[in-house]
This record gives structure tokens, sequence and C-alpha cells, in this order.
């Protein structure tokens, strides 16, 4: 399917039927078939809009068709569908409200409003099974595969290195013996090479000895260093492996060993829990820096044959440290031994052979001189304090550089004037032989090391081809891997208005679909004419998107990932946008009086970002064996855009690339035939798909509406589907394309796919509609018409299960049984209440019923209260997270409250409610001045979801002309979600995120309330109790919010017969959160603490009311109030309170 999310739009075709595109939704979100639902008929005989809600969010078929005559009622319709993948993968849950208003006998608006929200796992990338199964070398030799290996980031070490390929026991095993066997070379080669010029030396300086006798010296005393030497780092490899502590010669295990340079030797200490522990090289080219950080456990250094040398100064560059507590430091210590192991089972400083110890602040950033311990050592060694084992998986985050390393012959304590004139006169004899064989010393090395630096790349090259283009045997069968994504929310309002001719209808609508990477903002006119006395119609439209698309998550959160120093693979953020142009023609011609003949062809073009940007694909071969090697070796050159124009994002793993264009082209035909003899409809589908991606799609679909007593409808349906793959799908790619177009989605593969469901329906003689639904669906490759289908990696099923209710709003004379002029006046219940006041009205007849949306932004933003005084940073940080310091604190938080209101009056003395609501919270934050370390919060959040449900009993206590008084009864059941995570994940490491956060109270509630109104004349007043008990003492993630009280009393003026103003006043007490999180949550801003909640609370209210009282909106009241702060006494430390946007509309009959 292509990237872009089209958006379901309805084109009139016709007086008897529509058509709607039906374009995919967000690839990663629900799975299902994209083809199957490009077109679809959609039933608008009572406006089911379940069809367009499931079409538009799930990608699932629509429902039937009617004629297009005005509508001569306003309709409400509110509709859920839940949505359930099989395995647990993708979960939709669908929430849709629309209605629609006739303003005149030709003219109507409608407008809906879809939410949706998703969570789950969908499929990422899929590969052969012999790339899924390979064995890693950690201790417990666990198995994964090799494509995903280097997730959290792309860098040359990621994908060559031991964070990568190396990090498979076959490619290491291989690696680690041909290190050993080049280091054998190099080591054979300068010995053959050096053996002469080794043996004349040795007898000069036996034949010195011999003519300048040596003063009495201790034993050992010719073990040093001859000469000062300096250590550059000049010809350092990109990473250096070798363990230098375990043996002296120029051997070391690990990799291709260690780093010599003038007879002194440079490697890291051995971890048997970090055997890929390593340095790095940085600096230019013309300065080379060795680093230590988080990789290993610190810089080992000795001399070639474990001779004593002093250790004078060195440029010490430290810059980054995990803390800055006096334990974080920099420890250097000098021992007695060259060889040294098992120094990371030790604590770091103190061991039987350590002659010399300092400690160097993490600031240091110059020439470091050590002190005089370090005059007569056989090894050095510096490291982090507190981390020397399994440094890698300790979360640590410090940097260290060091060059210029100067070393000289060792110092002996005590030594005689003598002792130190004959050691200054041999050093500076055996310096002058060294000086003089130098230069063909040299020659030779370089020649030992060009060797076995060409034998380590044709050996290396040679492991990667082997261990990546690993044979794939015929059936081989195909592995797919999944991601689990955060829970995200998609919110789409749509307007719309037809107008009629005498024998044409013109309809116009847009809108916008809006979630965090997707906003799609779309249009469409269209045009019908009717013909052969309104029996022919002839209609046409045109439709047109523009898709802004974005990826989420698109950084990377590892110490390496945007660390310049490892070179990684970084792309622009995605900002790429799509549109689409559709054309569509329709014939619907009525053949007799029970048969009706639809007739539609489509063109669509689509152009600009088409691909899916969470979808991966793996080919060999875009990446070679030679390139991983110059990965592995020099990774600080890399190349990215010179290696593949693919965006990498793994081991032979890459962004999927598709066409930025498409041209698509469907047909359809629809029967429907009504049987009187049995009093049901038999409506029969076909459509044919084809575009130039080289898809071409069969939807056959079959349903039987029958008529049964009491208002009830079943309907059966069942629907197939084939389609064949896309001309650059393959479930992986063993060699790249020459169009280096690429897609693995299992979408565009060839497959078929069978669903069968039934919904039922009930029609109440009060103008009231209930429908019930579920559908079952199978996707599976072995099911394509013809055969030739996928294999069976990518089947799958889900059912679904929806619920609508549909609501004439207008001709109450039907409802009721009245007359054809009863719409034109509705029952005057008095003033209305102000917006902000819930359980104020009652209705005053038997058998009354009222819907209602109600509408609520509270909004905090600006400086920080403590009680009821401004805080400051300071005393945020140092006080307001109880015995820890803050990180951070909210700088703005936004709550929006949906709600609808259903309300049924069995007396006229009781009035019943359901209120169920949809909550969106958000906040920002920033860090604090003085904070030393991050949050988990970042720079801020979001939430999304169902709330808790209210039911109210409301009974009248007193009536009187001009007088009212009620009492409601209420109960808030658990609805909204308590363990909302950061992350938009259920894994068991997501932190919750904080308690104001969370979508409902997690209880059950109480919810008493009195209430009272008067009017007189064009004056009305009120005034009400309220509060809200916890009914348990804590709710399934430890905790309670604490209980409410609020008291208000208001007074109102009506200006005219439909317009009046309010003014009230509001106090409110609430208490404080009892418990706390018993879950891993959020922590280091000040919301995080449960004392930072509640507290006592002033406001004023400004409000407006509409009442329509007579006309087709007779009924329908609209109200709006501003809740504005006056004075505040906060519990703990908490954000000002700017004030609460209250709207209503609520329709009585």
């Amino acid at each position: 399917m292509p990237k872009t999310k089209w958006r379901s739009r309805r084109i009139q075709t016709g007086k008897l039927f529509e058509i709607i595109f039906l374009p995919a939704r967000k690839p990663r979100r629900v799975d299902t078939a994209v083809r199957e639902a490009a077109v679809a008929a959609t039933k608008l005989e009572k406006n089911k809009v379940l069809a367009a809600l499931t079409s538009a969010a799930l990608g699932l078929p629509g429902l039937d068709s009617h004629a297009a005559t005005p509508t001569t009622q306003a309709e409400a319709n509110a509709q859920y569908g839940y949505y359930q993948e099989s395995d647990n993968r993708m979960r939709v849950e669908v929430y849709h409200g629309d209605f629609v208003i006739p303003m005149s006998d030709r003219l109507e608006f409608t407008f809906s409003v879809d939410r949706d929200t998703y969570s789950g796992a969908t499929p990422s990338f899929s590969m052969p099974e012999v790339m899924a199964n390979q064995t890693k070398i950690d201790q417990n030799q666990n198995r994964a595969d090799v494509i995903s290996a280097a997730s959290g980031g792309v860098d040359p070490t990621k994908l060559a290195g031991y964070q990568g390929v190396m990090s498979f026991k076959e490619p290491f095993e291989a690696y680690t013996a041909i290190g050993s066997q080049s280091q054998q070379l190099e080591l054979n080669l300068i010995q053959q090479g050096t053996a002469a010029i080794t043996a004349n030396t040795d007898q000069l300086l036996t034949q010195y000895q011999a003519a300048n006798p040596a003063p009495g010296f201790p034993a050992g005393w010719g073990q040093t260093i001859s000469s000062a030497v300096t250590i550059d780092f000049q010809g350092v490899n990109a990473a250096v492996y070798g363990k230098a502590d375990t043996n002296t010669g120029g051997f070391c295990p690990g990799g291709a060993g260690c780093y010599q340079q003038n007879g002194i030797v440079v490697g890291t200490i051995s971890d048997p829990l970090n055997p890929d522990g390593h340095l790095h090289r940085q600096g230019t080219i013309a300065d080379r820096e060795i680093q230590y950080h988080a990789d290993s456990s610190g810089i080992y250094i000795r001399e070639l044959d474990g001779k004593a040398f002093r250790a004078a100064n060195m440029f010490f560059n430290s810059l980054q440290a995990n803390g800055s507590g006096v334990n974080d430091v920099w420890e250097i210590l000098g021992f007695n031994s060259a060889v040294n192991q098992n120094l990371s089972t030790g604590d770091g400083a103190n061991y039987a052979n350590r002659v010399a110890y300092q400690q160097v602040a993490t600031n240091h950033t110059g020439i470091l001189a050590l002190d005089s311990s370090f005059s007569n050592i056989n090894a050095l060694w510096i490291h982090y304090k507190g981390y020397i084992q399994d440094v890698t998986n300790s979360g640590a985050d410090f940097e260290l550089r060091v060059d210029d390393i100067n070393l000289a012959p060792a110092q002996f304590a005590n030594a005689t004037p003598e002792q130190i004139a004959w050691l200054q006169a041999y050093s500076a004899y055996q310096s002058s032989l060294e000086t003089a064989s130098a230069s063909q010393r040299q020659a030779i090395i370089d020649n030992a090391a060009a060797q076995k630096a060409a034998f380590e790349k044709s050996a290396l090259i040679s492991i990667y081809r082997n261990f990546l283009n690993q044979v794939v045997p015929p059936n081989t069968r195909v592995k797919q891997t999944f991601q689990t994504q955060p829970q995200e929310t998609r919110t789409q309002p749509v307007f719309g208005a037809k107008y009629y001719f005498d024998d044409a209808t013109l309809g116009v609508s847009g809108g916008q679909s809006n979630e965090p990477d997707f906003n799609s903002n779309f249009g469409s006119v269209n045009f019908s004419q009717e013909f052969n006395n309104k029996l022919t119609t002839v209609s046409a439209g045109y439709s047109y998107t523009h898709n802004d698309v974005t990826r989420s998550g698109g950084g990377h959160s590892d110490h390496h990932s945007q660390d310049p120093g490892h070179n990684p693979a970084i792309y622009p953020e995605l900002d790429e946008s799509s549109e689409s142009n559709g054309f569509n023609l329709g014939l619907s011609q009525v053949l007799n009086k029970n048969a009706l003949l639809q007739l539609s062809a489509n063109y669509t073009r689509q152009s600009g970002y088409l691909s899916n940007p969470y979808k991966y694909v793996y080919v060999r071969g875009e990446v070679t064996a030679e390139e991983y090697y110059e990965m592995f070796n020099s990774p600080e050159t890399v190349n990215w855009s010179g290696i593949t124009n693919l965006e990498i994002v793994g081991i032979d793993l890459f962004r999927e690339v598709r066409p930025n264009l498409r041209n698509q082209f469907s047909f359809s035909t629809r029967l429907n035939q009504y049987i009187p003899a049995v009093d049901a409809a038999l409506h029969m589908d076909y459509r044919y798909f084809r575009d130039d991606w080289g898809i071409d799609s069969h939807t056959m679909e079959m349903k039987w509406l029958q008529k049964l007593p009491f208002g009830l409808t079943v309907t059966p349906s069942l629907r197939y589907y084939s389609q064949s793959q896309a001309d650059f799908f393959a479930p992986y790619f063993l060699a790249p394309r020459a169009d280096g177009m690429y897609s693995s989605d299992f979408r565009l593969s060839g497959y078929g796919a069978l669903s069968g469901g039934v919904t039922v329906a009930k029609q109440f003689n009060r103008g009231i509609k209930l429908e019930l639904g579920m559908e079952y669906y199978t996707h599976q490759g072995n099911l394509k018409l013809g055969g030739g289908g996928e294999s069976d990696y990518a089947d799958f099923s889900y059912w679904m299960a929806h619920a609508g209710l549909n609501i004439a709003l207008s001709a109450p004379g039907q409802i009721f049984g009245g007359g054809a002029g009863d719409h034109h006046h509705h029952h005057n219940h008095g003033a209305s209440a102000p917006a902000g006041v819930m359980f104020a009205h009652m209705m005053n007849s038997a058998d009354d019923i009222m819907v209602g949306y109600r509408y609520m932004y509270a909004n905090q933003s600006g400086g920080m209260y403590q009680g009821s005084h401004a805080a400051g940073d300071s005393a945020v940080l140092n006080y307001a997270c109880g015995t820890t310091s803050c990180i951070s604190r909210p700088t703005e938080m936004g709550m929006h409250m949906h709600m609808l209101d259903l309300m049924y009056a069995p007396t006229d003395w009781l009035n019943l409610m359901l209120m169920p609501q949809l909550m969106d919270m958000n906040m920002s934050l920033e860090q604090l001045p003085g904070a030393v370390a991050e949050t988990a919060h970042g720079s801020g959040h979001e939430s999304h979801g169902l709330g808790d449900t209210l039911m109210v009993a409301m009974v009248k206590v007193f009536d009187a002309p001009g007088h009212h008084v009620h009492a409601g009864v209420g109960v808030s059941a658990p609805s909204g979600d308590v363990d909302v995570t950061l992350d938009g994940r259920d894994e068991p490491d997501s932190e919750l995120q904080d308690y104001g956060m969370q979508l409902g109270s997690g209880t059950w509630d109480f919810k008493p309330s009195l209430t009272y109104t008067g009017q007189i004349g064009d004056w009305s007043w009120g005034a009400q109790l309220s509060g809200t008990k916890r009914l348990q003492d804590r709710n399934p993630s430890g905790y309670a919010l604490g209980d409410m009280f609020q008291a208000t009393a208001w007074g109102g003026y009506s200006v005219s017969t439909w317009l009046s103003a309010t003014l009230r006043g509001i106090y409110t007490d609430q208490g404080k959160i009892r418990g706390a999180f018993n879950r891993i949550s959020s922590s280091g801003a000040t919301v995080d603490s449960p004392a930072n909640y509640g507290g006592k609370f002033w406001d004023v209210g400004f409000g407006l009311n509409l009442n329509v009282p007579d006309g087709a909106m007779a009924g329908h009241n609209f109200s709006v109030e501003w809740q504005q702060p006056v004075a505040d006494k906060f519990n703990g430390f908490q954000l000002e309170r700017e004030g609460v946007l209250s709207a209503t509309w609520n329709y009585a009959f």
C-alpha cells in the first residue's frame, strides 16, 4: 500500500447511490487490504455512517446505498467499533459521531468526526529464516536475527563491528582466528627481518659493558626502556580491541590486537563480561588521539617485552563525566609487573602489584604531569572510577581523550652519582645503536605491517561475504519481524453541504485528518443529474487530498548513534508531502420497481511521497562485503551516500522506497434486487482495480438484507478479494534492483482474502435505531485467484465488532405520534444554566429524551506556585520533588474533554443520564536551571483515550412556578486508563506518565449533587453543591485521587427570547492524592509527586446561552462559558491556572 493515507470521501454519483473512496490508512496502523477498499457503496437510507467509519479508520468495506433525496429531518449518529488482529497484533478503537441538519427543502449541512486510537504490533520487515537464528557471542550464546542487530542507531560499529556482524559467533571466531594469524605473521616478518640487526646490537652492547664495567646495581636494573619515547597514536586503527594486560610481547588477544608505537603497547584490559571492549581513534588525520568511554574498562600501557619505564606526562582531555560527585574521578594506576590479569574483578584501585596511584578531576583538560610514584613502573592503567566490569551495560556516559604520552627510562631509588653517570652513558650508547639501525628496522616493520593489513583485509572481506551471503535453500521459510508501536490517536472532522436542484444535486465537503506524524487536508465536489423521469442518474466528481508526512521516533537514544566520533548515518528528518487527485463517473439505472443497477469508473493520480516510513526491506548486495570491511577498518571515513542511495537502518536492512507516482483505475458494478416474496433484498457487487505498480484486483461481495418482525433487519454478508503483487515487492531481495524500488509490505503481495459478517438492526418507533454487527476476515496467500500467492508467513485474521445508534433529532411528531407541525414548538424547561455546570437541568415530562455534547478545555501555563505564592526555580529544584531534587517543571498543561450526554425521563420526577467521555491531554516541560540530569519526560508528552463514564439519576425534590430543586445521585465507572505510559507501550520497562496525565481516576466514585434554579421574567438564578467521593482506597496503579467538593451560584439575564448571559462564582476544594504508583513511573518533575495535586480554588464564570424556541431547529440549545481563576491555594508546587472553556449543545424531544 502507499505510505500516504487518504481519507474517506463521499462522492455523490447519482440519486440512487454514492461512491466512497476508501484509501489505505497509515501503513503502520491496521494492516488490512488496501486494494479491497478502494471503492465501496454506502447506505445513506438511515445514514449508516459506520460504513464510512470503518472504511476510513480500518480500511474495511462499506455497506449499502440510497437515493440522494434531501433529508427531511435532522439526524445524529454515534458509533463505536473495536478491531483486533490475530496473535494480539494491532488493536483499534473507533469512535464516530455525526449529524445532518436540513436548513431548507433544498439545502442541508453535515458534520462528522472520527476518533481512532491505535496500539499494538505491525509487521516491519521479512527475511530468509537462515538469517533469523544466528548465535551471538554473549555469555548465554543467545540466538538472534542478523538483520536487526543494529537497532538503536546506525554507525559503522553497529553494522560491521562488534555491535553488528562481529557480535555473532561465526564471524567473531573467524576474525579472532585471522587476528591471531595476522599478528603472528607480522611478528615473524619483523623477527626474521631484524634478527641480524638485533644480534649485532647485542654484541656491541656486550663489548661496551666489557670495556666499561658497570658499578653494582640491584637485580633487574637493566630491564628499562633505553630512551624517552612519545606515543602520539598517528598510526592507530579506527578501533583497538586488544587486551594488553594478559601477556607480554607483541601479540594481544582481541580483534586485530593492540596499538604499538616505539616499542610501547597500548590496549584495554580483559573483561569476560565485555569481550568486545575497545578504544576508539579520534582527532584529525594530522593529529590522532585515543578515545576511551563506556565501551571498555580503560587504557592499558606497557612496554613490548615488559621493561620498566617512567610515565612523565600526557595530554589528558576529559570531555564528559558520568556524574559530578566526589567519587566521579579518573583513576591512574602504576604496576611493578607488565602482566596484570583479572583487573576487572577487583575494585579498580587496590591490587597487590600496584606501586603508583593518582586521581584526576573530571574537568581536567590539558597537560597532566604524573607524580614521582610513576618513576619506575612496568604498566600504566587509566580508567573511570567504579566502571571496570561490563561497562557497556552499565548505562554510564563518560569520555576521555589521551594523546602525546611521554615515557622515559625508569628511575631507580637511592642510586649513587657513579651509578647514575654510568646509566646515562650506557643509555646514550644504546640509543646511538638504535638510531643507526632505525631506518632499516622501520622499513622491515612497515613491510610487515603492510603484509599484515593485506592479509587481514582479504580475510575480513571473505568473512563478511560468507556470513552475510549464506545460501538460501529453495522453499526456505520467510521470517516476519514485528515492531510494537506506541499508542496514537487520529482525529478527523469533516464538514459537508448539499444543494438539491429539481433534477440535480451539488455536493461539497472538506475536512482534516490529524495524528502525530500525519496531517491530511481534503475536499471534494460532486454533481449528479437525473434523466428519464428520474430513473437514470449520471454523476461526476472530483476530489483532492494533500498529505504532510513525518516520522515518529526518528532519533536514537544511545551514546553511539549521534556521536560524531562514531560517524553515524544521520539522515534528514522526514518532512515529505503527497497529493491525490481523484475523478469519478457514475451511472445509476432503475431496471424495474424491484431492481437497481449501478456502474462507476474511477481514476486517481497520486504523486509525491508514497512510501511507508515505518517499513523496511532486506536487500543483499546493496552494501558489499568490501564496504562492510571499510566500515570496520576506517569507520570515520565512511561516506554513507557513496555506499547506497537507500536509507540504512540495519545490516542489509533499508527503508523501503516506492515510486513517487501512481495511477489507479477501477470499475465497479452493483445489482440490488428486492425480493417481495420474502421481504428481503439481495446486493451483489463486483469491482476490478488496476494500477501502474503492477497490481490488479478483483472484489466480489454479496449481502442479504432480511426484514423481520419487531423492526428487526438482519444482514449477513460474504466477501472475496484477490490481488496480484506489485512489481517491486518481494519478502526479501537477494540482489539489488536496477530501478532502486523496494517494498516487502505484505499488503503489496499477491494474496486473497475472505470475510463474512452479520449486522442486526432494530428500529424503534421513537425515531431511534440501534445496530450491532460482527465481521471476521482472513488474509491468506493461498486464497489468491489463480494461485501463485505469497507463502503463509503473512497470513493473519481479524475480527471487528461495532455498535451504532441513530436518532432522529427533528420531527418529534413522528417520535411522539403527534402532528406534522409539532416540530415547530418544544417544551420550555426554563432558563439554561451556565455551560460549566453539570446536572443542572431536568426534563419535566415522562418519556422525554435529550442528547447532547459537552466540550471542556482547561489550561495551565506560566509560573509555578506553592500554596498561594509564586515559587522560583530554586525552590522548585530543591523542595518540589520530596527527598530528591527536581529536574524539570511543566510549562504548559492542556486538557480537552469530549462528553456525550444521553438523558431519559422515565417519569416526570426522575431523569437518568449516561455520559461517556473522551480525553485529550498534553504537557510541555523544561529542565530547571541547575538540574544535573535528564528526566524521562523529555520536552513533553500527551495522552488520549476513553475517560471515566458517568451514570446519574436526578430526582425532583421541589417544583413550583419560578423555583425548582432536584438532587443528583451519580456513579463514575473507571473506564479510563490509569496505566498510560511515556512511550505509549504496555511493556514491563515502560514508565507510567504522571498522575495528571492518566485518563481516569481508576476507582469507582460517588458523585452526589443538589441543585436549585429560579426564574422571574427575564432574570434567572441558581446554585449547586456537588462532590466526588472515591469509593476505593487504591486503584490498580496503587493510588487514589483526592475527594472533591464544589459550591457554585449564578445569575442570568435573557437579552432576547433566544439569547441570555450568565455570571457565576465557583469554589472548589480538591483533596490530595492518596498512595503512589505501584510500578515504574516517570520521575524528576514536579507533576510526579503525589503531594503536588489538589488545593482550594476560587473562580468566576462568564457565559452565553442560545436557545432555539421554534422553527426547524427548535429544541436545540448552545451554551459557552469562560471560567477565570480568581485565587488559588495549591497543595505543594503546581503550575499556574489560566482558565477553563466549556461549551455544550443539547437537544430535547
